[in-house]
């Protein structure tokens, strides 16, 4: 489903007129809206800004005001309904625009049709933000980190998909936009986030993180917000909140979906507002701070369901930004072994002389659910058994001999019965997942489709614990 209102108004339902224009000239993309036939309805400052184009000037006036090159610019000026908009639902791409003076510019730009009532297509709601003039060489404190060796930021693969997935943090890294990073569990995205931070402008600022599904909602209001001393129980001196310290930076909001909705009502104002209040003030705080996010969770399909404010998303998905799973690009298995073989030895924990053929084709026969974070996993105990020597296939865990009963079955929807997978885990393949997994209980869980407190109990009655760590806990 996609937004239902007024081409006139882009976010009808949400104020008087008046208010709206305001909130719409106090973003910091350009925004406007088109009807059916392709015409400017609303042009908002930043457009203005971008452009050269005044709001007079632009409205009334087709879409083809914003043509760039013949290749990449919007230049049909035919409506959302030619141009396929409607029928896709919405688009996230680049190109380029011709401003007022002749300038040809770069720009990220987002695109969601409008709809009426009765559900017939009214207009287009279109953001974008400039990242530069075509041809310019970009500044030299924020170009992008250089790729050494099929490595960026952390990043490892030369497939066509991962060199896409660069090619498109180097051009939002230069824009101020917000980008939803999407992608299953492991499968980069904080290091996407990273790649993000250190190209931007903002690369001397602070990269922060914040793991949202980590704390309950009063700890995650105080950690995002900071609170005053006697806010409540326990509070004995003022703190400050990650927005605070992200000042200048950037701030990534991890596992955004899982945000409760009375701080999903908090993170709109600041985004609309750019201010905070900290827990137990009332006096608000200027921030400025690029916000990231990450989720492995369809959140439209959460707007659908009420379970997540489709004004939040909208703001927060200025630019989706999806990264490709392991087994999309199976092909840089080999070099993502290395290239974590070889951070193994940088690390001081010593590294295989080197890795057998049937070792490699056993990695390679796994579907790896959880993608690179569980290949460093499996990697690095691997390494340990081999101590040094070559690693053989008798290193690697025993999951990935036998897989573990109710593994595959668990991300489909005829997950096993929890009463009856646990008697199934038995000593040596429970301590293979966990070891493949970092001991990440809430993971391993989820792979074998059983519930944290079944996983917990079957821990206690085996006696198996965490190295460094009391016994385990639900």
């Amino acid at each position: 489903m996609y937004p239902r209102t007024s081409p006139h108004l882009p976010f009808q339902g949400l104020g008087s007129e008046d208010a709206l224009r305001h909130l719409a000239d106090a973003l910091p993309d350009a925004l406007f809206t088109i009807d059916l036939a392709g015409r400017v309805t609303y042009w908002n400052k930043e457009a203005e800004r971008i452009t050269g184009w005044t709001a007079e000037e632009a409205k009334g006036r087709d879409c083809s005001i914003l043509a760039g090159d013949a290749i990449n610019g919007c230049a049909c000026g035919a409506g959302p309904i030619r141009c396929g908009l409607v029928e896709q639902g919405r688009t996230a791409k680049t190109c380029t625009l011709r401003a007022k003076d002749g300038r040809l510019l770069q720009i990220v730009k987002n695109a969601v049709p409008l709809w009426a009532p009765d559900g017939s297509p009214v207009g287009a709601l279109e953001t974008f933000t400039a990242v530069g003039e075509v041809g310019a060489e970009p500044h030299h404190d924020w170009r992008p980190q250089a790729r050494v060796d099929g490595d960026y930021c952390g990043l490892v693969g030369r497939h066509p998909v991962m060199e896409e997935l660069y090619r498109t943090i180097d051009l939002v890294a230069r824009s101020n936009a917000t980008v939803m990073i999407l992608g299953e569990s492991g499968s980069g995205k904080e290091c996407v986030a990273e790649a993000i931070h250190r190209g931007s402008r903002r690369a001397q600022g602070p990269f922060v993180r914040v793991s949202c599904s980590a704390l309950n909602e009063n700890l995650l209001e105080s950690e995002l917000f900071g609170h005053v001393r006697g806010a409540f129980t326990g509070a004995l001196k003022d703190r400050r909140g990650r927005f605070q310290e992200a000042h200048g930076g950037t701030l990534l909001l991890d596992e955004i979906g899982d945000v409760s909705p009375t701080v999903q009502v908090k993170l709109l104002r600041v985004i609309e507002q750019r201010e905070i209040e900290r827990v137990g003030d009332s006096a608000p705080l200027k921030v400025d701070v690029r916000l990231l996010c990450a989720t492995h969770r369809n959140l439209k399909a959460m707007v659908e369901e009420g379970r997540f404010r489709a004004d939040l998303y909208f703001r927060l998905a200025v630019f989706p930004l999806r990264v490709p799973s392991l087994r999309e690009h199976a092909e840089d298995l080999p070099l993502l072994a290395e290239a974590w073989l070889a951070r193994l030895e940088a690390a001081g924990a010593g590294r295989p002389q080197s890795i057998s053929a049937a070792a490699m084709t056993r990695l390679q026969a796994h579907a790896w659910p959880g993608n690179v974070r569980e290949l460093q996993n499996v990697l690095e105990f691997a390494a340990l058994r081999a101590g040094g020597g070559d690693l053989e296939e008798s290193h690697l865990p025993e999951e990935l001999h036998h897989p573990v009963p109710g593994a595959q079955e668990a991300t489909g929807p005829q997950a096993p019965d929890l009463g009856r997978a646990a008697p199934a885990l038995d000593l040596v393949r429970l301590s293979s997942l966990l070891l493949s997994t970092g001991w990440n209980r809430a993971e391993a869980a989820r792979r074998l489709g059983i519930s944290r407190v079944t996983l917990w109990k079957r821990l206690k009655q085996l006696g198996l614990i965490e190295p460094g760590k009391g016994p385990p806990a639900a």
